[in-house]
């Protein structure tokens, strides 16, 4: 009888798998403040007219990266729930969770370029396309685990799959509307496109379960 750790099966082993998910979000999550949040300019006082005047400034930055963010923390706890109920990664699950990692780190990059633009187009469309790339990826990563009885955990009710599964899916169908309402050249004026994830926000909370 083999005394293995079943973590350490597989091409990589799970728990090395989840350090290199857990340091490359918060690669994601560090480079977001700096990309979205610009420092005040060398000479700064002490003057409050000043710091106001720059508050003022950073205002929609600011509330910018706290979208970001939270997308960014919402597709962690999401990776995450998915690592939970695997016991087993082989070598293709791998290769997809590698792939998704590779569409966070460019978050960051197209939320960059989504801030210092005036216009929608291109930057908005490069960041719902960001967003609906990781959305698939991840959505087919938790799709792949479902059909293979050797990765996901024998105790996952299929009720708890059908719910991570939606739950997931209303990010990049989240992402498309956004599309097609940029790609339109459409202004929200007072209601920023970016809102719109409010809506996966909301029911990622929402519909959550233990």
């Amino acid at each position: 009888m083999s005394n293995r750790d079943p973590q350490c099966s597989g091409p990589v082993p799970q728990d090395m798998l989840e350090t290199i998910m857990n340091g490359i979000f918060a690669f994601a999550m560090t480079i977001i403040v700096k990309n979205n949040i610009p420092l005040p300019p060398e000479g700064m006082t002490e003057d409050i007219q000043f710091l106001v005047s720059y508050f003022l400034s950073i205002f929609f930055d600011g509330f910018s990266f706290i979208f970001t963010f939270f997308i960014l923390a919402l597709f962690y706890v999401l990776v995450f729930e998915i690592m939970r109920h695997i016991k087993k990664v082989d070598r293709f699950f791998v290769y997809f969770m590698f792939a998704f990692l590779l569409s966070i780190v460019f978050i960051p990059l197209t939320s960059l370029l989504w801030s210092i633009s005036d216009v929608p187009i291109p930057y908005g469309i490069l960041f719902h396309t960001n967003i609906i790339i990781s959305g698939i990826l991840l959505y087919g990563l938790w799709n792949y685990a479902c059909r293979d009885k050797n990765i996901l955990t024998l105790d996952t009710r299929e009720e708890y799959t059908k719910n991570l599964s939606f739950r997931i899916g209303m990010f990049p169908a989240t992402a498309i509307l956004g599309l097609l309402i940029d790609g339109q050249e459409i202004s929200f004026e007072l209601a920023p496109t970016i809102l719109l994830y409010l809506i996966p926000i909301a029911i990622c909370i929402a519909y959550s379960k233990d």
